[in-house]
């Protein structure tokens, strides 16, 4: 399991975190049902970071998640917290852009390469391999590029010829080389089928969007988060930093230079979110979680979630979709899109469009972030009293966020990454 880089002092019972987005809001929860006295200090007026949701005359839009995917200790939180989740519909179609139109990703051609291709031996795992490199034997560089790498980009936001392998798969742990890529896919599916069976499983989200998952933490923690706080940031006692990595650069740089440098190498993708509301729905994504498209491709976007068909109790008397794209989308950019992908749709059809661009929005899980994560935890090693928390630290996901909190809360001192 991917750690919180640093450590705290379990004997000193107050602990400062320096943020209140989900990280600082998770972390200060966890640290709180512990036993420890927090404070949060958030630069801005309001807690949550990027997941925000607001109600627009239309409906509701996701500036950020949409979604919560489970797992046992998203469960127990949503349990401890008293909050009733709204599972994902079911069976929905998952969509690929393929040739201008959404259709499955299981097209003959790929299931053929991989059936002729399966034993074949992948190559060595090393820490410069890309997701690309270890796939490309298998499935060659076209099919890497038209369906690989969109359904990557759906999760990081980044094509598969970025990312890290063993960053994206870290349960290859420290083994170098598969016999085949069928041995490869056998280990995945043991692993998955190890998985603890839960009681509720897939995506979630709850009345009123997102949004309720944030205002019940920061309900429970309100006692204990300074908004608009303008002080300098100091390093006193144990200190959590829970910000994205270029704001931690910063606040460490007159503190820990060594720590800040190596922050500011970590990279960071730009996104824009774009909630369309429409009188009616867009046929070719009837029934369907959404589709994604290729970087290459005509559109300005590189996925559309179909919100209505997901979530239909957040999204009763009107068709929702967003948009995710790594430009600033402009109205008429995603007018352009709504053309492409349903030419009857009219401007008459908009009732509202609720777009969101963030400059920062997710790490890019590429080689240089593997190797600034290894060094930041060689350099936080012997920090007694001061610890980093992000999703560019415990993994992408919000579940894995959870998962690495509660640890931490639990275990502060249970440091084995850097041994």
């Amino acid at each position: 399991m991917k750690r919180i880089i640093g450590k705290i002092n379990p004997e000193q019972r107050h602990v400062t975190i320096w943020g209140a987005g989900f990280s600082g809001l998770i972390l200060g929860y966890f640290l709180k049902d512990q036993g420890y006295s927090v404070t949060i200090y958030e630069k801005s007026n309001k807690v949550g970071g990027k997941i925000q949701t607001k109600k627009t005359g239309s409906g509701l839009a996701e500036k950020g998640p949409n979604a919560l995917y489970l797992n046992q200790d998203g469960i127990e939180l949503l349990k401890n917290l008293k909050l009733e989740p709204i599972p994902a519909a079911k069976k929905l179609r998952r969509l690929l852009m393929i040739n201008g139109k959404p259709k499955s990703p299981f097209q003959f051609g790929l299931y053929s390469k991989i059936v002729t291709n399966i034993y074949k031996k992948p190559p060595l795992v090393s820490d410069g391999l890309t997701v690309a490199d270890f796939f490309q034997p298998l499935l060659g560089p076209e099919n890497i590029q038209h369906y690989l790498s969109p359904v990557l980009s759906g999760l990081y936001a980044t094509p598969a010829d970025q990312l890290h392998f063993k960053s994206i798969f870290p349960q290859v742990e420290k083994k170098a080389q598969f016999n085949s890529y069928w041995s490869f896919i056998r280990m995945m599916m043991k692993l998955q089928k190890n998985q603890p069976k839960l009681e509720l499983t897939g995506s979630v989200t709850f009345e009123g969007g997102m949004q309720t998952l944030i205002n019940r933490l920061a309900e429970i923690l309100k006692n204990d988060i300074k908004l608009n706080y303008k002080e300098p940031f100091k390093v006193k006692g144990n200190t959590i930093i829970c910000t994205d990595a270029l704001n931690a650069s910063e606040l460490l740089k007159d503190f820990r230079p060594s720590l800040s440098s190596e922050l500011g190498r970590i990279l960071y993708r730009p996104l824009s979110s774009s909630t369309v509301f429409l009188k009616r729905e867009i046929k070719s994504l009837h029934k369907a979680f959404g589709v994604l498209i290729p970087l290459d491709d005509s559109y300005n976007s590189i996925g559309i979630i179909n919100n209505r068909a997901i979530f239909p109790a957040n999204n009763e008397n009107i068709s929702s979709y967003t948009f995710i794209s790594p430009k600033n989308l402009s109205n008429e950019e995603v007018k352009q899109d709504l053309l492409l992908l349903s030419s009857d749709i009219t401007s008459q059809d908009i009732q509202h469009i609720e777009t969101t661009y963030w400059e920062k929005a997710l790490p890019v899980y590429d080689l240089q972030l593997y190797l600034s994560i290894k060094k930041l935890h060689q350099l936080a090693y012997k920090e007694e009293h001061l610890a980093l928390f992000g999703n560019y630290v415990a993994g992408i996901s919000l579940r894995e966020m959870i998962t690495a909190a509660k640890s931490f809360s639990r275990h502060p001192l249970d440091y084995t990454e850097a041994k």
